[in-house]
């Protein structure tokens, strides 16, 4: 049985909930508030940030000293309303044998709550946070390496699933397979070490199930 490494934003949650559009604005209001620039200069730094260092959060503790606790409490305080109990995806996980992994760029606290929103807490093995990460985050190989370890993972079985493809490129250079979870049309000409596109990740657990991955 296929191993599972879960990514946990806009992969355990359709992308349309807008969740992650609310911690993108938070973190844009938090860089403006702590740097004292205006929010288009905010939204600037995040993503040049996110862009060369892999989170926002690892080029504000490079080069603003700032504190992560501060920063990942502030952005995950968010509504949660629209994430609906997912029955399905619950059922699929319940009785999926191999280990499944939440491994996020977040908080363990807000992987939680999101779990417990869609109801999946008890069929969730472990979440991998940033936190254990120290804060080096995916798509570092590294904290791959980390988390490979202390779960005694095999990358040939094991399946990486993200809605970000650079994420599953460390992932395939490890020998994982990937999937990426996209609702909506995306051309991977341009991603040969996608095996997978999926809708969401209930459809992904189907096709692990039917042997299309």
């Amino acid at each position: 049985m296929l191993d599972l490494l879960i990514d946990l934003d806009n992969t355990v949650y359709p992308e349309n909930t807008n969740i992650f559009k609310q911690i993108d604005f938070k973190m844009k209001s938090f860089i403006s508030k702590n740097l004292k620039v205006t929010l288009d200069e905010a939204y600037t730094i995040q993503k040049k940030y996110f862009i060369n260092n892999g989170t926002t959060l690892r080029g504000l503790m490079i080069y603003h000293d700032i504190q992560p606790e501060l920063f990942l409490n502030y952005v995950h305080d968010i509504d949660l309303s629209n994430i609906k109990n997912n029955n399905l995806l619950n059922k699929l996980l319940k009785n999926y044998k191999g280990k499944k992994i939440i491994f996020t760029n977040g908080s363990y606290n807000h992987a939680n709550n999101v779990l417990k929103k869609i109801g999946l807490s008890k069929n969730i093995d472990h979440i991998f946070d940033i936190i254990e990460a120290a804060y080096i985050p995916k798509p570092d190989i590294r904290t791959y390496q980390k988390v490979i370890k202390k779960y005694s993972l095999q990358p040939l079985t094991t399946i990486m699933i993200d809605d970000l493809p650079n994420n599953l490129k460390t992932a395939k250079d490890l020998g994982m397979k990937t999937v990426l979870i996209k609702n909506h049309i995306f051309n991977s000409k341009a991603y040969d070490y996608i095996d997978i596109i999926s809708s969401d990740l209930s459809d992904t657990i189907q096709k692990i199930n039917k042997g299309i991955i």
